[in-house]
């Protein structure tokens, strides 16, 4: 510094001895010799940029990676799994070519490891072994423990990267979904990031049969006792079934319906509660009437999806993901009755207090990886939330939009719009605006015992609606066993 501080000065100096010699030179003609105050301000000006140049920060680790990979073009390769469905998994292959076509210096090595339960078991044996890949979904329930373990990368650097980040512009997530990814962690972190597989729960019904009965889908809960009671006592099968394919969806939805915190604020478990009782009674009484039901009680063993049994009208009205209404279609050919159905939003206990859940998966880089693949990875985040790479995506697969930019892209707006015709795309369509038509998704606060609780409260809600087991005694046990 005190070279280049010098310097500096020899500068101011140099240029003070020309102008006199030029002044000399010309016999006291053309410009005259600088002042000793505009020598000592140019002195002082060349010190403030000799400052300002010192004072400059270094390039950081991620704009040197930022740079390595995108101005340099460095070649990198990254790993991606997924644990997306073997229908679906084609459209994702189709997305992630179009990325190494725009990013050829990227190779991504791209597998689908099964079921999310699957892909989270490999996930964490590959965290011990320290072989894990650069980036791959995961439930909102595993990120406390990846957190914790330091296995995953704050994200929140990228998101927020004036070059490659999101944040503010047109293709930055809804907030709830933002909310949602960093509330895992401490404020001032982002350890996760929406991917395109979300969805949420809708009620799935006969219309055919609604119609001809004159009835509107139920907005509420004493509608749908209404309803499946009318079913029960003309048909002489439940009116009502709700998928229990995620665990405690069904108690955790209610509950919280009836009151109950289910988590706190603080992070405490809550479901020992009137509410959570209240909640559970509600729908065990309706099953001792014979109102409602359960998927694997229903004739077709429907394990825990109801659509197997509502295509074949074993019961007229389900709670279920709006991905998944392709799977409640009747086909005549496998001998099902023609019928129309119906989508709506989940009912509520209270319309004036709506509580409507998302589901789905999140994006996590893994910290077994060099800056440049963390970068790689990140810029294969953001093109996967391109709108115009997902319109396909979402019309294929029935999941949600996760920007206004994609609900605004006008192939995908055409497909929201389109007249009834009685197809699997015109019902995804209908799922999705099912969903799109209340005024704000929440989610499921995660906490380190997310999965624990997701776990034990879906034990403890077949135990009672299909086991038969005293409700306050296994809830209580339950909720116990949760300290």
């Amino acid at each position: 510094m005190k070279l280049r501080l010098l310097l500096a000065w020899l500068l101011v100096l140099v240029s003070v001895l020309a102008a006199c010699g030029r002044h000399a030179d010309e016999g006291g003609g053309g410009t005259p010799a600088p002042t000793a105050k505009e020598t000592e301000t140019r002195a002082t000006e060349a010190k403030a940029e000799e400052t300002a140049a010192d004072q400059a920060p270094e390039p950081s680790p991620l704009d040197e990676a930022i740079r390595s990979v995108l101005v340099d073009r460095k070649e990198v390769s990254i790993s991606f799994w997924t644990g997306t469905g073997a229908a679906n998994f084609p459209v994702l292959e189709e997305m992630v070519r179009a990325f190494q076509q725009q990013y050829p210096n990227i190779k991504v090595d791209f597998s689908n490891q099964g079921p999310l339960a699957e892909l989270t078991d490999k996930l964490t044996q590959n965290i011990v072994a320290k072989s894990t890949p650069t980036l791959s979904n995961l439930d909102a329930s595993t990120f406390p423990e990846y957190i914790a373990s330091g296995a995953i990368v704050d994200l929140l650097p990228y998101y927020e990267h004036p070059e490659i980040g999101l944040a503010g512009k047109a293709t930055d997530p809804f907030s709830y979904y933002i909310d949602e990814v960093k509330s895992f962690s401490p404020q001032g972190t982002m350890y996760g990031f929406p991917t395109n597989k979300k969805t949420a729960d809708v009620l799935v019904y006969n219309k055919t049969y609604f119609d001809a009965k004159g009835w509107e889908p139920p907005a509420t809960w004493d509608d749908v006792v209404r309803y499946a009671k009318a079913i029960k006592e003309e048909t002489g099968k439940p009116g009502f079934s709700f998928d229990n394919a995620y665990g405690d969806a069904p108690f955790a939805l209610l509950s919280r319906q009836w009151g109950s915190p289910y988590i706190r604020d603080d992070g405490a478990i809550d479901i020992d509660n009137e509410a959570g009782r209240a909640a559970l009674k509600f729908y065990r009484e309706n099953m001792d009437l014979g109102y409602f039901t359960m998927p694997a009680l229903l004739p077709s063993a429907g394990g825990k999806y109801s659509s197997n049994g509502f295509v074949k009208e074993e019961t007229y009205m389900f709670v279920g993901a709006a991905a998944g209404i392709q799977f409640a279609i009747p086909n005549p050919e496998s001998g099902h009755s023609s019928f129309e159905i119906g989508v709506a939003p989940v009912p509520q206990k209270d319309p004036g207090n709506p509580v409507y859940y998302s589901k789905g998966e999140n994006y996590a880089i893994f910290s077994n990886s060099t800056e440049e693949e963390r970068v790689a990875a990140w810029l294969l985040i953001a093109f996967l939330t391109d709108p115009g790479q997902n319109v396909n995506w979402l019309i294929r697969t029935g999941n949600l939009p996760i920007s206004q930019a994609m609900l605004d892209e006008p192939e995908y707006r055409n497909f929201l719009d389109a007249e009834a015709d009685n197809t699997p795309e015109y019902y995804r369509a209908a799922a999705v605006k099912a969903v799109l038509s209340v005024d704000k998704l929440t989610f499921n606060k995660a906490i380190p015992k997310s999965a624990a609780l997701a776990e034990a409260v879906g034990q403890m809600w077949e135990a009672v609606m299909i086991g038969g087991g005293d409700p306050d005694k296994l809830l209580s046990e339950t909720a116990a066993k949760l300290q």
